[in-house]
């Protein structure tokens, strides 16, 4: 439970006793998340960075292989700031001294050997078979962590978290459309980060296609926009349903009146699924 400064303590102890809570919210942590940000989100998070050097500080003194190492990085490590990165976006100043303590241990540096760093971290953050080792890239996690925050609001719509954010950020539109606020919380902004890697891989899957917009909804497959690249014409046709015959399928006929041959034919190409409404994907 948090209180403004202007609460008087009479009116806390009364909130407080109706509602069964024993105390106010102070400077406890909630799952390990601090219960309340202020301006300086990296002395927030810093306590993620003392805890990696905590366990990299234990695992200097005793011997390990490189292949070890690399054990310990990916099942501990990169672990700690896993859950605060679901919720807020971390600050790419925390998120690079993470990285560097993580680098210093896997080529085997202490506080009193440096050694030569053989390879960048971009380059062994990437994928194993492009040569990289799998390690997480920390700022791209956190925003995919995020994003998935996104999807959740999106398939989740009856959610008390989604129905409370939809209150009070985007209560006459959609999650996609909503536009960020000038005082919004830590939680939202960092929300609408992540939508960004939404936006770049939702595509909508046709049923009926009466809730997809042509020409600024993705939807069709195989194409470089998912969207035509021929400009809206006089041709007053808004929603994929009208692209379709009564039975369901593509008129090709209005298509070709309509679309350049490219887009003609990646959009013959898309599957309908059936007749029930169009969703994300």
């Amino acid at each position: 439970m948090f209180f403004s400064k202007n609460s008087t303590d009479v009116m806390k102890g009364e909130v407080l006793d109706s509602l069964q809570i024993p105390n106010e919210a102070l400077a406890e942590k909630y799952l390990g998340l601090p219960p309340a940000l202020g301006r300086s989100t990296k002395e927030a998070f810093e306590y993620m960075l003392t805890r990696i050097k905590g366990l990299v500080g234990a695992w200097s003194g005793k011997e390990a292989s490189c292949a070890g190492r690399e054990v310990l990085i990916k099942s501990q490590a990169q672990d700690v700031p896993t859950y605060p990165m679901s919720c807020f976006l971390i600050p790419l100043s925390t998120c690079n001294k993470m990285k560097s303590t993580i680098s210093s241990y896997r080529w085997g540096s202490s506080a009193d050997n440096k050694r030569m760093h053989w390879m960048r971290w971009e380059l062994l953050s990437g994928p194993m078979m492009k040569g990289g080792m799998d390690f997480r890239d920390l700022p791209l996690f956190n925003k995919a962590l995020l994003g998935k925050q996104g999807w959740r609001l999106m398939e989740q719509p009856g959610s008390l978290y989604a129905r409370v954010l939809k209150g009070r950020y985007y209560h006459d539109g959609d999650f996609l459309t909503a536009t960020r606020k000038k005082h919004a919380s830590h939680t939202w902004r960092a929300i609408m980060k992540g939508r960004e890697v939404l936006h770049e891989g939702l595509i909508r899957r046709l049923g009926d296609g009466r809730g997809t917009n042509i020409w600024n909804d993705r939807w069709i497959t195989n194409h470089p926009l998912g969207k035509p690249f021929t400009q809206r014409s006089n041709h007053q046709v808004w929603f994929v349903s009208e692209l379709l015959t009564a039975s369901g399928q593509w008129n090709e006929t209005l298509l070709r009146e309509i679309f350049c041959d490219f887009d003609v034919k990646a959009i013959l190409s898309t599957n309908i699924y059936g007749r029930g409404e169009d969703f994300w994907a």
